[in-house]
């Protein structure tokens, strides 16, 4: 018979939960809103692993996208426009 694992919880035990307050708060005090927030991750990735198609994987993007921000990256790299050739 298949033992069932009690489900993780998402918050501890011994803190507060978080709302959206916190998140708005956080916002304030670092100066960036989370577009900003959201890019800069999808550039640290792309800065990380220069491959769109994990980009396009790990991140739920397009491959627009994911070409986008690793031609941000790696300029360097893209000569030649790959969304136009």
């Amino acid at each position: 018979m298949l033992q069932r694992r009690p489900a993780a919880q998402a918050h501890a035990v011994d803190r507060p939960a978080v709302g959206p307050s916190d998140f708005q708060a956080l916002r304030d005090q670092i100066g960036i809103n989370p577009t900003q927030l959201r890019q800069g991750r999808f550039l640290d990735e792309a800065r990380e692993t220069a491959d769109p198609v994990r980009l396009m994987r790990l991140l739920g993007i397009t491959s627009h996208t994911a070409i986008h921000y690793v031609r941000t990256a790696y300029p360097e790299r893209f000569t030649i426009d790959p969304t136009q050739a």
